[in-house]
């Protein structure tokens, strides 16, 4: 929506604008000359004013006692000021009309400093007092005729833009203390278009820092840089650095912001007219900008959506720096990143971006030598953006879809709690620049739902924890196979184990040395299949499966294959010794992980021998 935000410098008795200035000794001959400009304005009339911090639209139209206009005419330049009730000249001086030049130039504040060419931004903008200096509003007019009223109707157009940045969430790096040290935000010093100048601004701010903390400031048109430092723990971080797209006139934009150790990630803006919307309270009340799939880099990068196996996607729309949202094709190369700005993907097909585990979409991220690509944002935007907390994903599935991502530094939310079979099969394969696992709370798992999901994202340290309650064939198959840099993994306690449901799970974690506690009531072929196979340094597991159970043909085949070869000393936990007496019988147990090379011990920690 086109934008303008209109002072309006009208009221019963009128902003009288004068053609000629006159010398007098006294406001009475003003007063008495029946050609003299008198300005007249008030809360609810016409005239319009931005008080930045009004909490209505009655605050939001009024003038404040001691501002200034400066009014323009015919060579000479004066300024009014508001006493409360009128606007009044100054004591040598006032415009009467003429009707050889009707045309006349107006602009807020009549600071001294600021003309109708162009306005000065303040360095501080701390307080409601101090923003307002910064509010810089213009306009000409040319009335045809002289008024019978001697009324001259101005409508001053802003030439600043509002940006407020809110403190929407900190990365997990964080600890519960932490909070914004200091916000600057760096603004062209007038708006001016070919100004170079620039000012580093102290914004108006509302809370402590914390989440929820915003910080306002009135700014050129244009791009806009801030610099931010957090306060963590009683360390105060190097500055991080936050860009803005292009800002416009006469429009307010709320960043929300989610701060990392090494850079901020702008959630989404929100974009209104600078109407009647004040710095706190009704900018809440603005529609939601949903969390759309969004990229950002430092240098550019090309995307790039390939249909697998003849799939072909559909339903998907694209905006690249906050821009206009346009029709996505398959195979279509798209730049982003740098002074490109970020890209950002929704979508309005419920069956996500895969048909099967055979036919589906892949992202593609070119220019590696480019650097990373983050990735944030909610993945159920790509099903119905327009109500993705509430949209069905019981059909969705998200195949490959960032399969061999090496560029990748992070990862969408996947919030679903209803699985498709498949759903993330393979999802983030090879993302090796991955450092951190999404959560992952579904419940009730699919078929298939987690398989290869992680498989050799050689960056992840830490396992997400796995709340599930009920499994499903194969759904955590190879989830973490390859992750040679795992090393923390959560406990495994569901009690009945569908068939594959931790097959290779963990195979390869290289650096594994503590494995979880697995304790199970019943299992199934393949449930533990090379489980820990190739887990080189793997010192310590908790195997919790009463003996009976351990007969299931491959139930546990293979779990230590290779395991433990590096390591110094293994201990291994089992149910009790019968448990331990059938699990050696197995074909292929290794001697390594038998007593007397392996420190064996019950659930309850008692030593179990020969």
């Amino acid at each position: 929506m086109k934008y303008q935000k209109i002072l309006g410098l009208v009221a019963t008795a009128g902003l009288f604008l004068a053609g000629c200035a006159t010398d007098t000794d006294t406001q009475n001959a003003w007063f008495n000359d029946s050609n003299a400009v008198r300005i007249s304005a008030s809360v609810g009339n016409a005239t319009t004013r931005s008080n930045p911090t009004a909490t209505d639209d009655a605050g939001l139209k009024s003038f404040n006692s001691g501002d200034k206009i400066g009014i323009s005419n015919s060579g000479s330049s004066l300024t009014y000021t508001f006493d409360g009730n009128n606007w009044m000249p100054g004591n040598s001086e006032y415009l009467v009309w003429d009707t050889k030049n009707l045309t006349f130039q107006c602009w807020y504040p009549a600071d001294g400093k600021n003309s109708f060419e162009y306005g000065y931004i303040q360095e501080d903008q701390s307080d409601a007092d101090k923003i307002v200096k910064s509010d810089y509003m213009a306009a000409e007019t040319t009335p045809e005729t002289i008024p019978s009223d001697k009324v001259l109707t101005v409508q001053l157009k802003r030439k600043t833009a509002r940006l407020i940045f809110k403190i929407q969430h900190f990365n997990d790096q964080f600890t519960a203390s932490a909070k914004i040290n200091n916000l600057s935000i760096v603004s062209k010093a007038t708006t001016d278009a070919s100004e170079t100048a620039t000012v580093n601004i102290t914004p108006l701010h509302t809370g402590e820092g914390a989440i929820g903390s915003t910080y306002t400031a009135l700014v050129a048109p244009g791009s806009i840089e801030a610099n931010i430092k957090v306060s963590d723990g009683g360390t105060i971080s190097d500055p991080l650095v936050v860009k803005t797209g292009g800002l416009e006139a006469g429009k307010s934009y709320t960043y929300n912001l989610i701060v990392g150790k090494k850079a901020v990630t702008i959630a989404d803006v929100k974009v209104a007219d600078w109407q009647s919307a004040n710095i706190s309270e009704k900018q809440e009340t603005a529609e939601e900008i949903p969390p759309y799939v969004t990229f950002t880099a430092d240098k550019w990068h090309d995307f790039y959506l390939i249909g697998e196996n003849g799939y072909v996607h559909s339903g998907l729309e694209y905006s690249v720096n906050f821009g206009e949202w346009k029709e996505y094709t398959s195979g279509r190369d798209v730049a982003f990143g740098g002074k490109l700005g970020n890209l950002r993907l929704r979508g309005t097909n419920v069956n996500g971006t895969a048909e099967s585990a055979t036919k589906y979409a892949r992202i593609s991220i070119s220019q590696k030598g480019n650097g990373n690509v983050k990735c944030t944002g909610d993945i159920r935007t790509l099903l119905n953006y327009k109500n993705y907390k509430n949209v069905d994903t019981g059909n969705a599935r998200f195949c490959y879809l960032f399969n061999k991502c090496d560029v990748l530094t992070s990862v969408p939310d996947l919030p679903a709690t209803n699985l498709a079979d498949n759903c993330y099969l393979h999802m983030f394969e090879e993302c090796t620049s991955i450092a951190e696992a999404p959560k992952l709370p579904a419940k009730i798992m699919a078929d298939h739902c987690y398989d290869y999901m992680f498989r050799k994202c050689t960056s992840i340290k830490k396992a997400p924890d796995l709340p599930a309650t009920k499994l499903a064939s194969r759904c955590y198959y190879g989830m973490f196979s390859g992750c040679t840099a795992l090393t923390e993994v959560p406990d495994l306690l569901v009690k009945d184990l569908p068939e594959g449901c931790y097959q290779s799970m963990f195979s390869t974690c290289e650096a594994l040395v503590n494995g979880p506690k697995v304790s199970a009531e019943t299992i199934k072929q393949y449930s533990c299949y090379q489980m820990f196979a190739y887990c080189y340094n793997l010192s310590s597991v908790k195997l919790l499966i009463p003996s009976n159970q351990m007969k299931v043909s491959y139930g546990v085949y293979s779990c230590f294959s290779e395991a433990g070869t590096k390591a110094s000393t293994r201990t291994l936990t089992v149910k009790d010794k019968a448990a331990y007496d059938v699990m050696i019988k197995h074909y292929s147990y290794p001697d390594l992980w038998k007593i007397g090379q392996c420190t064996v011990l019950d659930e309850r920690g008692n030593p179990i021998t020969e």
